[in-house]
């Protein structure tokens, strides 16, 4: 049944890039302040990602939200939700050349399954560490 979520979140997630990138492209690029306030926090979102996904590789899912729990896991439900929207916001709104925003819904929407994926894994873990307690 998990199979079967994580395959339909493919085609869930493409239809909200594409909304997305497109209110992104056709509407908030044209208002330079937002643009900018967007672009810093998604940086922000990203940067939580990396630190993420380097505090997972080397401590583990049960060891890091052992340590900083319910902490760790509030922020990775937040970089879970935020972060497809962050990227495109850095993609789109970025300064100077900016990326077509037809190949920023691809990325982001390769990018939700990876954050789907990563999501899967750090709960999974989390329910196997509680049913050997």
């Amino acid at each position: 049944m998990e199979l079967l979520g994580i395959a339909l979140s493919v085609p869930a997630v493409f239809i909200a890039s594409l909304t997305y990138c497109l209110i992104i492209a056709k509407v908030v690029r044209q208002f330079d302040r937002v643009s900018r306030v967007l672009w810093w926090r998604s940086g922000g979102v990203l940067t939580w990602f990396v630190l993420e996904v380097l505090l997972l590789l080397t401590l583990g899912a049960v060891r890091a939200r052992t340590m900083m729990d319910p902490a760790f896991y509030r922020a990775h439900l937040s970089v879970f939700f935020l972060g497809a929207p962050a990227l495109a916001n850095v993609l789109l709104l970025r300064r100077g050349r900016t990326l077509c925003w037809y190949i920023a819904v691809l990325i982001c929407t390769m990018f939700a399954f990876l954050l789907v994926l990563l999501q899967y894994g750090v709960s999974e873990d989390g329910r196997i560490k509680a049913a050997c307690q």
